[in-house]
């Protein structure tokens, strides 16, 4: 019974990524630079589900966070936390006084979409990153500066 868990233990640990091996490749590990000079909370989920299936990182200014626990969403081509031909939808809370919120959501990308790969910078190979499969993934830097912060609405 221990050789049979442990088996399919190696196993899923190789299939990481995805079911296709030839998706390896297409690991990227998105981190998030807080570069306002206020606390931002990124929401990240479903926005119609927000009590159930919504999850939260706090950054402070000045911070990175990144994903440490495998809760984080994971970064494709095709999108942030692409699954299931659907793109997570991401709130971004400033905490101004008020606070400012900036969503995206829906199928169409905004202008420096959150969501949107073309968005992100290329850090290199990230060898403390979360290994999936047998491949190293890639670090994705996304910058949250002051010109997020000015598209952001007073929160609702």
């Amino acid at each position: 019974m221990k050789k049979m868990l442990l088996f399919f233990s190696y196993l899923m640990l190789l299939m990481g990524c995805s079911w296709n091996s030839n998706d390896y490749q297409e690991c990227y590990e998105p981190f998030f630079l807080n570069e306002t000079e206020v606390n931002v909370s990124l929401f990240f989920g479903s926005i119609e589900n927000a009590e159930e299936d919504f999850q939260t990182v706090e950054i402070e200014p000045g911070d990175t966070a990144h994903n440490t626990n495998g809760t984080f969403p994971f970064l494709h081509k095709e999108g942030l936390g692409y699954f299931e031909s659907n793109l997570y939808d991401v709130r971004l809370i400033f905490h101004t006084q008020p606070q400012k919120c900036l969503t995206f959501k829906g199928d169409e990308l905004q202008k420096k979409d959150i969501r949107n790969f073309a968005s992100y910078e290329i850090l290199g190979r990230c060898s403390y990153c979360m290994m999936r499969g047998q491949s190293e993934p890639e670090a994705m830097l996304y910058r949250i500066n002051e010109d997020l912060l000015k598209q952001a609405k007073p929160c609702e």
